[in-house]
């Protein structure tokens, strides 16, 4: 083997093995890397052993003698299909052929529909890369707080919103002062749960499949792990003041007035695409769309200077029966606290729990958390109306 081949090939174990030991810990981006960075060895790889067999066969070609015509003699037609198939391989192999080798070749006509003729020796395209189709996974968790926490409970003193009332005046000296009214606090609560489940893989597949099957599997739980939490952040939203938008005048009047102003000042938009299809149709007076970009993201949009963030239908669904789309205003960060006891925990074993009796390898996923409400006055979970 080529000195440089044998390195690069070690080089690529000694990847592989840090990729799967980063999914194992949880650590998906860092794994994702170290997966690249060994696909991209292997791709190395394959380049070198081509040349190398490119220049094998160039060799062999200068060093071919001229051959005299041969005296055709008929064999018996085992040997000739034996011997057309090994001229077949050496073509396909890309080494050089000798003239009675090529004259097999040309003298039967070879079609991948004929089975005979070569069809049977052609292999079919396949290919064993999980190629992932493309589908957006947004994360909410992104737009609201998450606090990483230690214990499995616990809670948090939260100021109670009440007007504040002006002081009272003092009427004259040495006179007695009226008692103020308390700050009222309330208490936010938070109970760990825990989410996840097993899944299993035969360890033929782990070990026959050229592809990286736990790397796909990793990136896999990693997209449940969104849906997971969009779940929950949702439900969370849900339980607050509610409002049926029936125009873009409804929308702004509750950015103006139905938030503080510095709630206001901080409010996003959430819609899904049919909400989001519906802003980007309407106009203000003079004809010009209310939808405007982003100027410091340019895949983003603005509406009354909010940005817009947009979910797939499938993921923030829309109420067909009564032909509206949600639409969540407000300063998220303010509304819902992620309390995250841990990251994903990812571990295999092909031992415990029958994965030794069945030869399979099992992977417990588990996520451990909750989702609650921290200012229920810093968002409206509205509806708009697409008519």
């Amino acid at each position: 083997m080529d000195p440089k081949v044998r390195e690069l090939r070690q080089q690529m174990a000694a990847k592989i093995e840090e990729a799967r030991n980063l999914a194992e810990e949880g650590k998906l981006e860092e794994a994702r890397a170290a997966k690249d960075a060994a696909t991209a060895l292997k791709q190395q790889i394959e380049a070198l052993e081509e040349l190398r067999a490119l220049e094998e066969s160039a060799q062999v070609e200068q060093r071919k003698p001229v051959e005299a015509p041969a005296v055709h003699i008929e064999k018996p037609a085992e040997e000739r299909e034996k011997a057309y198939k090994e001229a077949f391989v050496k073509m396909l192999r890309g080494k050089g052929l000798t003239v009675e080798e090529r004259g097999l070749l040309e003298q039967r006509a070879m079609t991948s529909s004929s089975g005979e003729d070569g069809g049977y020796l052609i292999p079919p395209d396949i290919q064993t890369t999980i190629n992932q189709i493309k589908r957006q996974y947004l994360a909410l968790e992104d737009y609201v707080t998450s606090e990483p926490v230690s214990t499995n409970g616990g809670s948090r003193v939260l100021e109670k919103y009440v007007d504040i009332t002006p002081f009272a005046q003092i009427a004259a000296e040495n006179t007695t002062l009226q008692d103020l009214d308390n700050p009222k606090v309330t208490q936010v609560s938070f109970s760990i749960k825990d989410y996840g489940g097993i899944l299993t893989l035969t360890n033929n597949l782990l070990a026959d499949s050229p592809e990286n099957i736990l790397s796909y599997v990793a990136q896999w739980i990693a997209r449940k792990d969104i849906i997971t939490d969009n779940s929950l952040i949702l439900a969370v939203l849900k339980t607050f003041t509610s409002k049926s938008f029936a125009s873009i005048d409804d929308v702004k009047t509750s950015l103006n007035v139905d938030l503080d102003p510095m709630l206001s000042q901080n409010a996003i938009i959430v819609t899904n695409q049919d909400g989001f299809n519906h802003l980007d149709q309407q106009k203000d007076s003079m004809g010009r769309p209310l939808i405007q970009p982003n100027p410091t993201q340019p895949s983003s949009h603005l509406l009354f200077g909010k940005p817009i963030v947009v979910m797939a239908n499938r993921l923030l669904p829309t109420d067909t029966t009564n032909n509206v789309a949600p639409f969540i205003i407000g300063d998220l960060k303010s509304a819902v606290v992620v309390f995250d006891r841990q990251e994903i925990s990812i571990l295999t074993t092909n031992i415990g729990g029958g994965a030794f009796e069945n030869n399979v390898t099992k992977m417990r996923v588990i996520v451990r958390e909750d989702v609650k409400a921290w200012d229920t006055g810093a968002a409206i979970y509205g509806s708009l109306e697409l008519a």
